[in-house]
């Protein structure tokens, strides 16, 4: 899984011959490469467990792409299948969080039934070079070119949200007989989860324009990000059998119209909202030392206003203390993000505008600070010593964590989608950490507080 001390002292110094630009955050210098460029749309970037970026290009085409050498791995190409005009295509992706054993990959994309356009979930089994479709999870969405959502997460239940947009039918967004201005809850098998709001319906979440980013946060809150007609986008926090306004209600509940709604109709305000609109994308949770400005912080890639935003919360993550916008206009519209397990930031460029007039020449940029790797490289003769076990763990099982004494840090542990699942501080001697994690391969780490690292992974059964 992880790159060798070689590897990475040699893709350095190959680096250094290729041509980079510098940003400067607050204090941090951020260097940029691209990794891979004559991409078209691409619209969903993943790291994967295999330590490639996984990305889903609207047209039609999946694949696995190295970020060392940005050589590209096509592993499905539907563009046969899917319809792509405006805003619609090949969407949203999400591998199966126990991918080792099931390795399954999500797909959503927009298709032509008749005269109609249609959204699908379509689950595929990934043999190690291709992806063939195994089921169709949920299908005959209505559609539109515009208003399709289609951001997929999967919850630590196992269970999967899917954002549907309003495909301009604005009205179905408050009817919770349909499945359209939704965010949706299945199984992974495309099921209806028994404790669902109705346990009849997909229903999840109802009031929805175009939701396009979702992410659980480390704190356990479901942040999602969603588009606002040409007012109020919106950072909102999910919640079950929450109704979120639309279209009697844009924003804040700050008209006499919208308070009477709001009042009768269980809706929850956003956290933050945007006038003029931003176009906010896909969202992520920045947890790792490599770039301080963003660690413990929401990041959201932004398309129309061509930035980073990161958003700090209280600590118990239901109110915004700070946010702030950085590269704006340097990096052309920003589609989506993913983090590698050492914290460089990978970003999907999408042009300079919303209509796609420069096809097959968008790319995928990554973000590193090149001072932290080089500090964590010459810290690796000082990380203190550890032992953790046992290694395998049963499932329910405390983990015992032993460091020297004098020495603490912060214990993380992710999922192989590079999720966080746990964090705790950890100090000299043993240390027993009760996991509650189900059965499968996680990414343990330890930042210690004088800046060394140590990582591993940990199987429980």
């Amino acid at each position: 899984m992880k790159r060798t001390l070689l590897s990475l002292l040699l893709v350095t110094s190959i680096q250094c011959l290729i041509a980079q630009n510098k940003y400067t955050l607050d204090s941090t210098e951020l260097t940029s490469r691209v990794v891979k460029d004559s991409l078209d749309i691409p619209w969903e970037i993943i790291w994967g467990p295999d330590d490639f970026i996984w990305t889903t290009e609207r047209f039609g085409r999946v694949s696995r792409i190295d970020p060392v050498s940005g050589k590209q791995h096509v592993l499905l190409d539907i563009s046969s299948q899917v319809y792509e005009r405006s805003e619609a295509g090949l969407l949203g992706m999400v591998l199966h969080p126990e991918f080792d054993k099931n390795p399954h990959v999500f797909i959503a994309y927009t298709y032509q039934s008749g005269s109609n356009i249609r959204e699908r979930m379509v689950k595929y089994n990934y043999d190690g070079s291709k992806l063939t479709p195994l089921d169709t999870l949920i299908e005959d969405i209505k559609g539109n070119t515009t208003h399709i959502g289609c951001r997929l997460f999967i919850l630590p239940d196992k269970t999967m949200l899917m954002s549907t947009g309003d495909a301009q039918d604005r009205p179905l967004s408050q009817n919770k007989s349909s499945v359209v201005g939704k965010i949706l809850r299945l199984n992974l098998d495309g099921s209806i989860p028994s404790d669902n709001p109705d346990p009849r319906s997909y229903v999840w979440s109802y009031g929805h324009r175009n939701a396009q980013g979702i992410w659980r946060a480390p704190n356990g809150k479901i942040y999602s990000s969603e588009h606002g007609p040409t007012t109020d986008d919106e950072l909102n926090i999910l919640e079950a059998d929450r109704n979120y306004g639309w279209p009697t209600v844009s924003g804040m509940c700050d008209t006499p119209p919208e308070q009477a709604f709001c009042n009768s109709n269980n809706v929850v305000e956003p956290l933050v909202i945007w006038t003029p609109t931003i176009a906010p994308s896909d969202i992520i949770w920045y947890d790792h030392p490599a770039i301080p400005e963003f660690k413990d912080k929401l990041l959201m890639t932004v398309l129309k206003d061509k930035s980073l935003i990161a958003f700090g919360f209280n600590t118990t993550g239901d109110s915004v203390i700070s946010q702030k916008k950085y590269l704006k206009n340097e990096l052309n519209r920003l589609r989506d993000i993913c983090i590698s397990p050492d914290g460089k930031i990978y970003l999907a460029t999408n042009g300079s505008s919303w209509s796609n007039t420069r096809p097959f020449t968008h790319t995928i940029v990554e973000l590193s600070n090149e001072a932290y790797i080089a500090n964590s490289i010459l810290g690796l003769s000082s990380t203190p010593s550890i032992k953790i076990g046992p290694n395998p763990l049963r499932e329910g099982q405390p983990l015992n964590f032993m460091v020297q004494e004098g020495v603490t840090g912060d214990f993380q542990l992710f999922d192989l989608m590079g999720r966080p699942v746990l964090k705790q501080k950890v100090e000299g001697g043993v240390n027993s950490i009760d996991l509650k994690t189900t059965e499968g391969i996680y990414l343990w780490k330890v930042v210690f507080d004088n800046g060394t690292l140590a990582e591993g992974k940990l199987v429980v059964n």
